[in-house]
């Protein structure tokens, strides 16, 4: 279980979230260079007073940085406040101008060689890489040039968008108030939120949830075993409820090229988003 994004823009209010997280047993936070929370991610750690080693650290750069994205680990390693950076991650597959315009997927630099970039950085500095958002098609893309392969790929995770592994396992209220989920807590004398979590861990991807909540940051640590009927109802809600994704920015990237509707000039096929008809699937 490990700590995400957090849901305040309080510096002090933060601090104290992941240092309660930290005594209460975290040893993963996520952070990103876009979330503008390194520092006070890197100050809670060093004043927790746990050692260095025994915390996990995983941080992002922005698409403005994969022109030089050795930069970009320098400027999250002095954000930071620390030595290395444990798993650092490419945000998106996308590229951005300075002035944050989203490049084509052939416009340079394109992932691949993004990637090639974040290969040399692993060493004392950077103990391991991975890519966020990236799909089947980016990835087997990005393999094909690969010399190591992503440690990690975080994406979109949860019940109602059974993808891989990653963040917003709770859903937000699709899972919090469905009737499968619901009867499921009941039958198990606990929350919505630990079963959607719960159901996470126990399929084996390493989850990340995010809380400012004291008591809702140790609360997620109390997981349960569900049965295979409990398992089985879960992994077929999407069927039921239809997929939800929550960390959907689409609506604000939509522009029109060449008559075809795109984000920002990707195209479905680009992304690898594309239905049985053809069509985006988001």
């Amino acid at each position: 279980m490990s700590l995400g994004r957090l849901g305040t823009d309080d510096e002090k209010a933060l601090e104290e979230s992941i240092s309660h997280a930290l005594q209460s047993g975290y040893r993963l936070i996520d952070t990103a260079q876009y979330y503008g929370i390194e520092s006070v991610v890197g100050r809670a750690i060093r004043n927790s007073g746990i050692p260095r080693s025994e915390i996990t650290i995983v941080t992002k750069f922005w698409g403005n940085d994969h022109h030089n994205v050795a930069a970009a680990l320098e400027k999250s390693l002095e954000a930071l406040g620390l030595d290395y950076i444990d798993v650092f991650l490419m945000h998106w597959p996308w590229a951005t101008t300075p002035e944050g315009e989203i490049l084509r997927i052939h416009e340079s630099p394109t992932f691949v060689e993004t990637w090639k970039q974040i290969e040399k950085l692993v060493g004392d500095k950077c103990r391991s890489i991975g890519v966020c958002n990236f799909t089947q098609k980016t990835l087997d893309v990005l393999l094909e040039h690969a010399t190591i392969v992503p440690a990690v790929n975080q994406v979109e995770l949860h019940a109602l968008n059974p993808t891989l592994g990653g963040d917003s396992q709770v859903a937000k209220n699709y899972i919090l108030t469905h009737k499968i989920f619901t009867s499921i807590a009941e039958k198990n004398n606990t929350s919505t939120g630990t079963v959607s979590l719960s159901w996470a861990v126990q399929r084996g991807t390493t989850v990340i949830p995010k809380s400012s909540s004291k008591s809702r940051i140790v609360s997620n640590l109390q997981l349960i075993t569900l049965d295979n009927d409990d398992m089985a109802k879960i992994n077929h809600a999407h069927d039921v409820i239809e997929n939800h994704r929550i960390c959907n920015i689409h609506h604000l990237l939509w522009v029109e090229v060449d008559g075809r509707r795109t984000l920002q000039g990707w195209t479905e096929v680009d992304f690898g988003w594309e239905d049985e008809q053809g069509n985006w699937l988001t």
